[in-house]
């Protein structure tokens, strides 16, 4: 499937200049990132409609109780709390651990991290439509490689399915069969978690 279209279109890269496989793994891996922070800010917009939902559900089961609101069920009083106090329980570990994932935070910092790859991208568009000698502009490229590699060190790396997710963004460029866009798409609409 696409793996290989990967190591295709990889392969030319790796087989011509520095400056060229730089260009090819800057603009890569920041439309990766970029649907990395796309990815996080989805799943921590579930991720609080969720435990809003179950909140209000718990608010209102107790008010069912509090105001003896006629149910058709025939659940006691007794039982309107306990599966109270299990949805609470329920709701504070959902909200621990989704807490811990910081979802908002991790899309920011993906977010943060496209913006110095982008930057680095622009300077090395730069120098190839520059005067300078191919020679040159692959000496430049060295010094920007040496920064990339220092961003991807700040930053927590982007999940395969994000790369995926980008070549269906360019398929002008990776030129997929649509079949493999829409396996693409099942497998990272499935997928969209942490």
């Amino acid at each position: 499937m696409s793996q290989n279209i990967k190591t295709t279109s990889g392969q030319l890269y790796l087989d011509k200049d520095f400056s060229v496989e730089l260009n090819f793994k800057l603009w890569s891996t920041k439309g990766a990132r970029f649907v990395a922070s796309h990815r996080m800010k989805i799943i921590n917009r579930l991720s609080s409609y969720s435990i809003g939902f179950l909140s209000a559900y718990v608010i209102i089961l107790g008010l069912l109780s509090v105001f003896e609101i006629d149910s058709t069920l025939d659940i006691s009083s007794k039982e309107y709390a306990f599966v109270s106090t299990a949805l609470s329980i329920l709701i504070l570990v959902f909200s621990q651990l989704e807490g811990y994932n910081d979802y908002r935070l991790r899309a920011e910092k993906f977010h943060d991290c496209t913006l110095e790859i982008s930057d680095l991208y622009n300077e090395l568009r730069y120098l190839k439509t520059s005067e300078m000698t191919p020679k040159q502009i692959n000496k430049l490229s060295e010094d920007l490689s040496k920064k990339y590699g220092i961003v991807l060190k700040k930053y927590e790396n982007h999940k395969y399915i994000d790369f995926l997710k980008f070549q269906t963004t360019k398929n002008d460029y990776f030129k997929l069969h649509w079949t493999e866009i829409f396996i693409i798409k099942i497998t990272t609409n499935r997928l969209k978690i942490n």
